[in-house]
């Protein structure tokens, strides 16, 4: 085995160390930005902390979900006031920032190779080669290499080591020599040969480039970032211990001096381990030009004794950018270490992932730039580098286990360790929990990241293991690259759905029960049963409360305009692979991966079941769908006239029974799919299954509503036959019910698989028989029913296929102005108050104290006076035509601007200013809007049309709305006083009358 393990071709498929790089770029980046946007906002001087309190949120608590939902539900105040009294930095501060990373980054690479020359003190090889000897040698090991030109070669002179090192860039490279080299050119030939093909095989391989080119930015980003940041945290550490210092403050004060320690900690093993297998990679390309690899050999030394020296040596090996000698010699023995997916690349980068995430949408939270479609593709950036990274070395390892005729990898661990770095990434960067929570109120909402790790790697490897034994073709680097994309399409699904959703869930997130069910009455008029009596009203109210529990997650699955697409992704991608059919033979892959005309393993690939194991149950499973929703429809009454007859309980009725008509076949299908096809191919055949047979189902459902009228006993929605498109007939759910289905039968479908994986586990003689059947593919039979056979299977698998596209694509575009809309305030708010919760939390006396005083200043103080103001002349000028008997319109007209100005105080205190934070205060400012609001509307109405009594009315409300004021600002002066606010409290309250 170790034979046919030395000859395999490490240059088979992509290494993807490029793509771990980039990844390292981009998170220094885009870190550059978020992470400076802290330290210029503690440069200015800004009243942000007034603005919280002045919300009714406490500090102590800001950033958790009561808080959010808070300041959401008054986001007009709030966002105004922040506006006002703490804006964000100039754009172009924060923007701008990784641009000068960028342009100084480069400067720096440019300059690095003349540094890193002059530092040595190196000479050009002409001063040291007079009679060419060395060049002309030189000249024969870059054509051995296949390099285009010999590199520039310096020589430093004073080293007396036997090596050699390459720097600058790709297209202009410098090998440097040491002096010890040249000193044993003669000596040991074998050596300096050996040294120089390895230099030259980083040239041929393009490290150069990357290599240095993160270096330049890692270096920049310490200088101008990182530097700064410690400053800045350092500041902040001295305030808390010597003046402001809370015990709530601590977990951010924390998480704000790991994250700079974090990035360098991930950059730097993340750097080295990916420049240890570079260096592996070209040790292996030497020896293919013929280098002797035993002139490598250099003794280890021997390390001193002791029990925590050798409990850190793990650790010092990640240190290192260029591996021990033994595993340098064990690679080339046996390169499948460059095949596996080790546990610290995939924890490095699911942690990469999750700050990148989060440090690329501080770029939208700072200046309310945030739509749903700019949430996804910011969630694009770090999916992709994902699976680039995760998935090359996914389908690396399964490639070399077929190679080598290995069990191929599951994932599991891999995405076990994947998951973990995601949901570490998550706490350290404090995205989702508040400044003063060390973990989320729901801690174990974080287990669906561990589990969505999982799920992403174990989908890729199966992905890969269907691609490599069914591909034909040269080399797996086209299936491999449509699978990376396909992984990418989902990771950013996930991504921007945990984003925005499952961190709030985390972070405790309630809606209100009341405003879902009053949302699903708004959809469904007439389903709360209103009219009906008896079992009726109660299955009415039980439907409601069923679609309104649902709807929330109904609606993240519509949020978000790539999740059609990722939907179609996780199955479109292995029934191609599974349509293609068993290559017969050796694929020409694995022949090409062989050199040297080495044989491949006895068993190349694994048995693949037929197609119709895996498509026939979802077929079946569509067509039950079919007669289920046909059921459904003879089973439901005609649909009532109008809401008041109970329509909208019919519809919702309706609805219910088509999620339940379409969900149940996908999930059988879904199981038995996961039976038939084997260990290996579970999650991908119930995938297949369980979303073909959804699609077909809605394809059918789709038919039979816009129908509907034309067959007498399926008339449900209408009794007059005409073509009514579904997109019409069900506008508002449609949209619900297509995701809502598709992502419900992709969640079936990975029950399945882990229900079948662990009842395997646990009673393996259940499931075992089925497998071995699973995996014996019968030998294919020639003759016409066969090919007709697999004809019709391949394009049902090509119908399948294209309906799928087609919901991807037309979904988005239907829902475009949805996803693009970047929402105001207003709308924010309007939202926020319909759908939350948003209960103020019990706070001390001295914190309630701090927001009313913050809401005094900022607003309170000028409207209450206003109103006070206001009702002061109202009350003069109606004293004043009671006492002369000129209680006439005429006369009183002078109090229109009066009635105007209470108008303007009302939409102030109704919504566009805060809600008073103490809850007694709170009443009387309400009332004083509502008396204000009504009152104002009556006077101008009996100005215009001459009523008297309806004048006498709104007067009453606007002295009512007066003598609220004047409760509000008692009880804000007395919590205000209470607190020691004796010097705040400069204005005295004028003594009322009582309204007449």
């Amino acid at each position: 085995m170790t034979a046919a393990r030395s000859r395999i071709d490490e240059r088979a498929m992509g290494a993807g160390t490029t793509v771990r790089f980039a990844l390292l770029v981009v998170l220094l980046l885009a870190a550059g930005g978020a992470m400076m946007l802290p330290v210029v906002n503690s440069l200015r001087h800004t009243d942000a902390i007034d603005c919280t309190l002045a919300a009714g949120i406490d500090p102590d608590r800001n950033g958790d979900m009561a808080s959010v939902a808070n300041a959401l539900s008054q986001a007009v105040a709030h966002r105004a006031c922040m506006e006002e009294h703490a804006p964000p930095p100039a754009p172009w501060l924060l923007y701008g920032w990784p641009v000068l990373l960028l342009v100084t980054a480069a400067l720096l690479f440019v300059l690095l190779p003349v540094w890193k020359a002059r530092r040595r003190r190196a000479v050009p090889l002409e001063s040291v080669d007079p009679d060419g000897d060395i060049r002309a040698l030189l000249v024969g090991l870059a054509a051995t290499a296949g390099l285009a030109r010999v590199p520039r070669v310096i020589v430093d002179r004073a080293s007396v080591a036997t090596g050699a090192v390459v720097f600058g860039r790709n297209r202009r490279p410098t090998v440097c020599l040491s002096g010890g080299l040249l000193a044993c050119r003669r000596r040991d030939p074998e050596r300096f040969r050996a040294v120089l093909l390895h230099e030259f095989a980083h040239i041929a391989n393009r490290d150069i480039t990357v290599t240095y080119g993160t270096v330049a930015v890692w270096r920049v980003f310490l200088a101008l970032v990182l530097l700064p940041y410690l400053l800045w945290s350092g500041r902040r550490v001295h305030g808390f211990l010597t003046w402001w210092g809370e015990p709530s403050d601590l977990p951010s004060l924390t998480r704000g001096l790991l994250l700079p320690a974090l990035t360098a900690a991930l950059v730097f093993l993340a750097r080295s381990d990916v420049l240890r297998g570079r260096e592996v990679y070209a040790d292996l390309a030497a020896v293919r030009w013929g280098a002797d690899p035993h002139k490598w050999d250099v003794p280890e030394p021997t390390a001193a004794g002791g029990r925590l020296r050798s409990a850190l040596g793990p650790l010092r090996e990640f240190r290192g950018t260029h591996p021990r000698w033994d595993e340098r010699r064990g690679a080339l023995a046996d390169p499948a270490p460059l095949f596996g997916a080790r546990a610290l690349p995939m924890f490095l980068t699911g942690a990469a992932a999750a700050m990148l995430t989060t440090h690329l949408l501080t770029y939208l939270w700072a200046y309310n730039l945030y739509s749903l479609w700019r949430v996804q593709l910011v969630s694009l950036a770090p999916a992709a580098l994902v699976a680039g990274v995760i998935g090359t070395a996914l389908w690396r390892s399964v490639a070399y286990a077929v190679l080598t005729g290995d069990r191929p990898p599951s994932g599991v661990r891999a995405g076990l360790w994947l998951g973990a770095g995601l949901g570490a990434g998550g706490l350290f960067t404090g995205y989702g929990v508040s400044d003063a929570q060390w973990i989320p109120p729901r801690p174990a909402v974080l287990l669906l990241v561990v589990c969505a790790g999982v799920a992403f790697a174990g989908w890729v490897t199966q992905c890969a293991r269907l691609w490599a034994a069914t591909w034909r073709g040269r080399s797996l680097r086209p299936p491999l690259l449509a699978g990376l994309g396909a992984a990418a399409l989902v990771l950013s699904a996930w991504f921007a759905w945990w984003t925005m959703h499952g961190t709030s869930w985390a972070a405790g997130a309630s809606y209100s029960d009341s405003a879902l069910r009053q949302g699903v009455l708004n959809v469904f008029p007439g389903s709360g049963g209103a009219g009906a009596t008896g079992g009726a009203e109660t299955a009415g109210s039980a439907v409601v409360s069923t679609l309104a529990a649902a709807w929330p997650i109904l609606g993240g699955f519509v949020a978000y305009p790539l999740i059609p697409a990722a939907l179609a992704a996780l199955w479109v991608v292995p029934l191609t692979a599974w349509s293609l059919g068993r290559t017969p033979g050796t694929p020409r892959w694995v022949t090409n991966a062989l050199p040297g005309g080495d044989s491949p393993p006895v068993a190349t690939g694994e048995p693949l079941p037929p197609l119709r194991r895996v498509l026939g149950p979802g077929l079946l499973g569509g067509a039950a769908a079919w007669l289920a929703v046909a059921g459904a429809q003879a089973l439901l009454p005609a649909r009532p006239a109008g809401p008041r007859d109970g329509a909208g309980l019919h519809e919702a009725h309706y609805l219910a029974w088509l999620f339940a008509a379409l969900l149940v076949p996908a999930a059988v299908a879904a199981s038995v799919a996961a039976t038939r096809s084997g260990r290996g191919r579970r999650l991908v055949a119930a995938l297949v299954a369980a979303e073909s047979s959804a699609l077909l189902g809605l394809m059918g459902m789709a038919l039979l509503v816009s129908s509907d009228g034309c067959v007498g006993p399926l008339n449900t929605l209408a009794s007059d036959c005409s073509w009514r498109p579904v997109w019409d007939t069900m506008a508002w759910t449609l949209p619900r019910l297509v995701n809502g289905v598709l992502a419900l039968a992709a969640i079936s479908a990975l029950l399945a698989a882990a229900a079948g994986s662990l009842l395997r586990r646990v009673r393996p003689g259940v499931t075992r028989p089925a497998e071995d059947a699973a995996g014996d593919e019968p030998a294919p039979r020639g003759g016409r029913a066969a090919g007709a056979r697999r004809l019709g299977g391949r394009l049902a698998a090509a119908t399948a296929v294209a309906a799928a596209v087609a919901v991807a694509v037309v979904e988005p575009v239907s829902l475009a102005a949805f996803h693009t809309m970047v929402p105001d305030a207003a709308t924010t708010q309007q939202v926020a108050r319909r759908w939350t919760q948003a209960a103020a939390p019990a706070v001390s006396a001295g914190t309630r104290a701090r927001q009313v005083h913050a809401w005094h200043r900022l607003g309170g103080r000028f409207l209450l006076e206003h109103a006070e103001a206001n009702d002061d002349y109202l009350r003069t000028v109606l004293r004043t035509a009671v006492d002369t008997e000129n209680v006439r319109l005429p006369y009183l007209a002078r109090l229109r601007p009066i009635c105007a100005d209470y108008g303007r105080i009302a939409g102030w205190v109704n919504g566009a200013y805060f809600r008073a934070p103490d809850r007694e205060a709170q009443t009387a400012w309400h009332t004083l809007g509502l008396r204000a609001q009504k009152g104002s509307a009556d006077c101008e109405q009996a100005l215009r049309q001459q009523d008297i009594t309806l004048f006498v009315e709104a007067m009453r409300e606007l002295l009512a709305a007066g003598d609220s004021a004047g409760r509000a600002a008692g009880r804000v002066e007395a919590v205000l006083r209470e607190a020691g606010y004796e010097d705040y409290l400069r204005f005295t309250r004028k003594a009322r009358e009582p309204a007449r």
